[in-house]
């Protein structure tokens, strides 16, 4: 069965971080977007909804983001609805998504890890 929950900044940076199937779908109007956004978001406009609903894989994790709680949830929903198996609504929206606690990229993560591995 396909599940829909909200889920926190800390937790989408987690999943965003941890995973190579997962999307960032900021819903928040063009304006607001291009004032600034998480650089692994794609804006959710009607022709981009559209072409992820057409041409996305169903197993790919969707996380929402918007500036209503209800409005992010309610299109977790749609996705759902359309048959996607993991859709997020991001608690707290963009507010939240900004104030997060900041990981590191994953790349940068890996070049970390590997250091360690080769050098103790």
């Amino acid at each position: 069965m396909s599940h829909c929950q909200r889920i926190s900044a800390e937790q989408a940076e987690n999943l965003l971080s941890g995973a190579d199937n997962v999307m960032l779908l900021d819903m928040r109007d063009a304006r607001a977007y291009c004032q600034g956004h998480d650089p692994r978001a794609i804006h959710l406009s009607d022709m981009t909804l559209r072409t992820l609903v057409r041409h996305t894989p169903r197993q790919v994790q969707l996380i929402v983001c918007g500036d209503e709680a209800r409005a992010s949830q309610e299109m977790a929903e749609f996705f759902r609805d359309y048959g996607f198996a993991h859709c997020y609504s991001l608690d707290g929206g963009y507010a939240a998504w900004q104030a997060r606690p900041r990981q590191p990229a994953r790349a940068e993560r890996r070049v970390a890890e590997q250091r360690v591995a080769v050098h103790g």
